[in-house]
């Protein structure tokens, strides 16, 4: 694997009732790349409503431009998770070993909850590509929820409460400047230890301030 190389995968709402914060959400997005832009760092976007959406993907993130959101539709969101798990993880295995990241970070950004999978696409299905992900591989999964209880959220979706986080729509803007420090966090530490990024306490009452 190439040391250091980060793929840094972003999922991002864009559902109706997103439209109050598309805004502040594009801001945080865009701070997220620029706080990092020094970092060798592959960055893939995509997001949802009541499709799956790609947008771009395995970009360095100093030729990531500006981020666009226009929300309509509903929340596909275990579909479209389990979707882009499955596009990324494929991509990943098609890469020269040489090449391939050495730390994987998949990031959520919900203001809702699921309502508009396709009944295929259960939780249960979900939570077993997150648990072969982060156990086999050690993906990092990250989990930021509005208008909902997050952790809950989370952990039915088989992503560790400390890997969760709500945030007020009011401080959609504040989530890109936590997740930038954890994707800075990333590059700090060793591939065997990035399950001990966690989101704590400063970064809860931050976002729900």
């Amino acid at each position: 694997m190439k040391a250091n190389l980060i793929s840094m995968n972003i999922l991002v709402d864009s559902s109706g009732s997103m439209e109050s914060i598309a805004s502040d959400m594009v801001g945080a997005l865009n701070h997220l790349v620029d706080e990092n832009r020094d970092l060798d760092v592959l960055a893939t976007y995509s997001i949802f409503s009541d499709e799956y959406q790609p947008i771009f993907a395995d970009r360095p993130i100093k030729d990531v431009n500006r981020f666009q959101l226009k929300p309509n539709g509903r929340t596909a969101l275990v579909e479209s998770a389990c979707k882009m798990i499955d596009e990324v993880g494929t991509r990943l295995a098609a890469m020269p070993e040489a090449e391939r990241p050495e730390k994987v970070m998949f990031v959520i950004v919900t203001d809702g909850l699921e309502n508009y999978s396709k009944p295929e696409y259960t939780r249960n299905r979900l939570m077993k590509k997150i648990k072969k992900q982060t156990e086999v591989y050690n993906w990092l999964f990250l989990y930021l929820g509005a208008n909902q209880d997050a952790i809950a959220v989370a952990e039915s979706y088989g992503i560790a409460a400390d890997k969760a986080v709500d945030f007020s729509p009011r401080n959609a803007l504040d989530s890109g400047i936590i997740l930038a420090e954890k994707v800075r966090r990333v590059s700090y530490y060793e591939s065997e230890t990035i399950q001990n990024i966690a989101f704590d306490d400063t970064d809860r009452e931050e976002l729900m301030k």
